[in-house]
């Protein structure tokens, strides 16, 4: 049967930070749909750039069977106007909907947007399959109730069966179907999913418990990136890398060694958490090849890091980024403005901390109440302050959104702070050739997040 899976370009502002890195997502849900014989085809229309119409003559020319859409939040309504142009030019084909927004909000999802036939809750490999197997056999939908892990359309109706597991042998994935995209600035890999911390701004839709793969697998995966994709490198995208410090061990002996076998470095960068600063394993992460952490600091203010249960200190957060840099590894920090109660005097200390964190870079965001998160609940009850703005999903975005406000700090004001944040960090550190090159690259950003500024009330 034929699938075509979408990775669909957001309107509005260009965010070219954004693009060039492959989905791994839809690469995993790709490899599992082409391992059971099925013909797959992928469009990347961030990477590729590409208008709707143009991604909607692609499909047309192909005529898949089935229509997977992967889609944060703020991209939820560029998949669905996707999926109703394909509906009246193939009205046959059923459309299917992945990723962090339906698994929030299943039901809501395909009430809110007809032109889906189904949404995917979690992980989608095996869920993905079942539905193709449905599609291909024509089975009626009513018969789709035994397919865990959906929410789906019969009539006029929407419908939700069991709850799909998690998927327990990570290993038992086929490598993802990178062959399929378009070239790609990174590729990134997988050593497990899930998160053991419990941040109230993040989704966790893969789960709460870190699952592994064996380093067996993840290094034949590096053979496989080599050997097809001619790369030497990757990043590591679980949301906390090396929480478990006998696997990170046995990984970064074995990476060494195959190091040392091939002559040269593989390269690669990770997220981690302050909690696990360890100077001696960064060393040895160096040493296998590690040329960058990424750590999730939020703010400045101890007050809100535990009001968002962070569980960090200040005090770690820096000492986790100059343990890094002591050995040899470039740090980025990101921070988040508009935690619950945010205030001036709350949000300027994060201004002032930027700076003083001693990474050498940073990514600040305004928070976003993102669907199922703590955030989310306290905004929808009035809490803290929150002022829900809209639930239009295309304002649900960290940059250039306008979902959320706080009573003491308004939309305007929050998104100067994060400008201020960003200049304090590089004015502060007398970064000036950084800045510019900074400005010069999210030029189009930086012009519209200046009239934002200028034109807010």
């Amino acid at each position: 049967m034929r699938v075509v899976l979408l990775n669909p370009r957001r309107s509005g502002v260009l965010q070219t930070h954004r693009y060039g890195v492959g989905h791994l997502g839809l690469g995993y849900v790709a490899a599992c749909l082409l391992q059971k014989g099925h013909d797959v085809r992928v469009i990347d229309a961030q990477t590729e750039f590409l208008h709707r119409p143009v991604v909607v003559q692609r499909i047309r020319d192909y005529a898949p069977s089935m229509l997977g859409v992967t889609a944060m939040t703020h991209e939820i309504h560029e998949a669905a106007r996707i999926c109703a142009a394909v509906k009246a030019l193939l009205p046959r084909c059923v459309t299917v909907v992945g990723g962090p927004h339906a698994t929030a909000l299943p039901e809501r999802t395909l009430r809110e947007f007809p032109c889906i036939d189904a949404a995917v809750i979690g992980e989608g490999e095996l869920t993905a399959c079942e539905l193709a197997e449905a599609v291909d056999s024509a089975a009626k939908r009513s018969r789709w109730s035994s397919i865990a892990g959906i929410a789906y359309r019969d009539g006029n109706e929407t419908h939700r069966t069991r709850a799909r597991p998690f998927l327990a042998d990570l290993s038992a994935i086929p490598f993802p179907a990178w062959h399929l995209f378009p070239p790609q600035a990174q590729w990134p890999v997988y050593a497990g999913r899930g998160c053991p911390f419990r941040c109230a701004f993040c989704q966790r839709v893969l789960g709460g418990k870190i699952r592994l793969r064996t380093v067996d697998s993840v290094l034949a995966e590096f053979d496989a990136m080599e050997r097809q994709l001619n790369r030497k490198g990757t990043w590591f995208q679980d949301e906390t890398f090396g929480v478990n410090r006998a696997w990170t061990g046995r990984f970064l002996d074995r990476l060494i060694r195959r190091n040392q076998a091939k002559g040269y470095v593989w390269r690669w960068k990770a997220n981690s958490h302050v909690n696990l600063a360890d100077g001696r394993l960064y060393r040895k992460m160096r040493q296998a090849g590690c040329y960058g952490l990424d750590f999730g600091v939020e703010s400045g203010c101890q007050r809100m890091l535990e009001r968002i249960h962070k569980n960090i200190s200040l005090q770690q957060a820096r000492r986790a980024i100059a343990l890094a840099k002591e050995a040899g590894l470039r740090t980025t920090a990101f921070f988040i403005i508009g935690h619950p109660g945010e205030t001036w005097e709350t949000a300027l200390q994060t201004v002032r901390f930027a700076p003083r964190s001693g990474a050498d870079n940073i990514a600040v965001g305004v928070m976003v109440p993102y669907p199922g998160t703590e955030i989310w609940q306290l905004a929808q009850a009035g809490r803290f302050g929150y002022r829900l703005l809209s639930e239009d999903w295309r304002l649900y975005d960290k940059y250039f959104g306008g979902s959320l406000e706080l009573a003491r700090l308004s939309r305007r004001q929050l998104e100067f702070l994060q400008a201020l944040t960003y200049l304090s960090f590089h004015l502060g550190r007398k970064r000036f050739k950084a800045l510019g090159k900074m400005l010069g690259r999210f030029r189009q950003e930086a012009f519209h997040m200046t009239k934002r500024m200028l034109r807010l009330a």
